[in-house]
C-alpha cells in the first residue's frame, strides 16, 4: 500500500490541531478549580463563571477571598490562572475581571479587570513585561 504525498502532508499539517485541546465552557470552572487546588499559597477560590457582559463582551470571572498582607500577589495568581484556562479556552475570552474579598474587621472588595489578549500576551506568552500589564492593561474598579 503506497501513501501519497498529499495525504502525509494533511496528517501533518492538521495533527497540532488535535494536540492543542481546547478547554470548552462546561471545564472552565473544573479546570480553574484545579489550577488553584495546585498551589497551597493560592488565595480562596469562591466561584468561577464564564458571563456575556454587555459592557465588556465573554468574560471570565473570578470570585476570590485573599489575604490582607498579600493583596497583590493574591490579584496577580488569580489573573495568571484566568489568563492561563482563556489562552486555552474552546471560545475566545474577550476580558478577565477577577473579585477579591477580604475579610479584616469589615468585608473589603476589591475588583480588577483587563482585557483577555493582553494579559495572555504579558503571563501566559511573555511576550510583554508583567509591568507593564499592571500598568497598562489592569484597571481596578
Amino acid at each position: 500500500m503506497k501513501i501519497s504525498f498529499q495525504v502525509i502532508m494533511s496528517v501533518i499539517l492538521v495533527f497540532p490541531i488535535f494536540i492543542n485541546a481546547q478547554i470548552q465552557d462546561m471545564y472552565i470552572s473544573s479546570t480553574v478549580e484545579k489550577y488553584f487546588d495546585r498551589n497551597r499559597t493560592a488565595p480562596t477560590l469562591m466561584s468561577v463563571d464564564v458571563v456575556d457582559d454587555y459592557m465588556y463582551g465573554r468574560t471570565l470571572k473570578l470570585v476570590i477571598r485573599g489575604h490582607r498582607n498579600s493583596k497583590n500577589e493574591d490579584i496577580g495568581f488569580a489573573f495568571g490562572a484566568a489568563a492561563a484556562i482563556a489562552a486555552k479556552a474552546n471560545i475566545p475570552m474577550e476580558t478577565l475581571w477577577v473579585e477579591m474579598e477580604i475579610r479584616y474587621k469589615t468585608m473589603e472588595t476589591t475588583i480588577a479587570v483587563a482585557p483577555a489578549p493582553c494579559s495572555i500576551e504579558a503571563i501566559v506568552y511573555k511576550s510583554r513585561s508583567f509591568g507593564f500589564w499592571w500598568e497598562s492593561c489592569l484597571n481596578f474598579l
